[in-house]
């Protein structure tokens, strides 16, 4: 029995001496879905071998894009902000660039106390990773701690002895959508991802009485390779959808034109369809459109990508959609 307790003493001397030391740097929040706001909170558990931090040092991962770092009192930040590998979707439109790294500086951390160093982003939906890494320097006196080991082509994560702090991606929208497609998911209203196109701040306005003819206004992003063209819209509130564009003729009268050959979007690239400019449009309304309400429209491309986005409806005179912030069930 003495034995025994012997072994448990030593062991919980073990957990007390060992254990803060091989705490590893980690995220609060460690599952985010794409598509979503996240705010990452870094924990730094203790110093090196003892020393006090006074700078740390994140690599933000690719993917986690419209970065912001929280003030931190006692510390300096420093950005580095880059160029991303693509384009991605984001509230008002496509984002090329951002925040590549976070320096926190200038501050004290005892080696007997953990902190947290915050940032708020977005979680793309078009990443196809399931995990983002996190990677983060410490820097003390005379000695730093490089939590930068990913795992790897036979590398287990549980082998490396200095993690990255690790982000698990959720299948997009997978815990509060249930509105599946095909070929896409709706995000939500004014959104959705069809394939490798983002459509992004949707929406119609509202038609007076008797009126037979509607248009719907949005943003398409292509982070696909290849080229793609909108070919098709349907609604069920009108006979049929069409793609017009706006232009100026030679004696300076704006005139509208259907483009038979549908809408290019470039590889890469986006194309905004809006007031006085390209835009949907609907055909033989069946009914008027009504401020507050929202309704479906299919898109599909040459590609053969197909999907449906919801399209709040706007005021009568309104000239954009950010006019009524407010979201309506249909």
């Amino acid at each position: 029995m003495m034995i025994l307790r012997s072994r448990l003493a030593c062991c919980s001397i073990a957990l007390l001496v060992f254990g803060p030391a091989h705490a590893h740097v980690s995220l609060e929040r460690p599952e985010a879905a794409r598509g979503k706001s996240y705010k990452a909170v870094i924990k730094i558990p203790h110093g090196c071998e003892g020393q006090a931090t006074h700078t740390v040092r994140v690599e933000i991962p690719e993917g986690f894009i419209g970065v912001k770092p929280m003030p931190k009192p006692g510390w300096t930040i420093k950005t580095q902000r880059g160029a991303y590998a693509q384009s991605y979707g984001y509230y008002h439109g496509p984002l090329g660039e951002g925040v590549k790294a976070i320096e926190w500086s200038g501050g004290n951390l005892p080696d007997d106390y953990y902190d947290e160093f915050v940032a708020s982003g977005f979680i793309a939906r078009e990443i196809a990773d399931t995990a983002l890494y996190f990677k983060v320097v410490q820097l003390c006196a005379t000695g730093e701690e490089r939590w930068v080991d990913i795992p790897g082509e036979g590398v287990d994560a549980h082998d490396l002895k200095a993690p990255a702090a690790v982000l698990k991606i959720a299948a997009a929208d997978e815990a509060d959508d249930h509105h599946h497609h095909k070929h896409a998911e709706a995000a939500e209203i004014g959104s959705a991802m069809i394939a490798t196109l983002a459509i992004e701040g949707a929406w119609t306005r509202a038609t007076p009485e008797g009126a037979k003819v509607g248009a719907g206004y949005l943003t398409i992003r292509n982070s696909g390779s290849a080229a793609d063209a909108l070919i098709g819209v349907e609604t069920s509130v009108s006979a049929s959808g069409e793609v017009h564009d706006m232009s100026a003729s030679d004696d300076g009268v704006m005139r509208m034109r259907r483009l038979a050959d549908g809408l290019e979007i470039p590889a890469g690239g986006s194309v905004e369809l809006k007031p006085g400019g390209t835009h949907l449009m609907l055909v033989g309304l069946k009914e008027r459109l009504v401020e507050g309400q929202t309704i479906a429209v299919k898109l599909t491309f040459k590609s053969g990508a197909s999907g449906e986005v919801v399209l709040p409806v706007r005021g009568l005179g309104a000239s954009s959609g950010d006019d009524d912030h407010s979201h309506h069930k249909h």
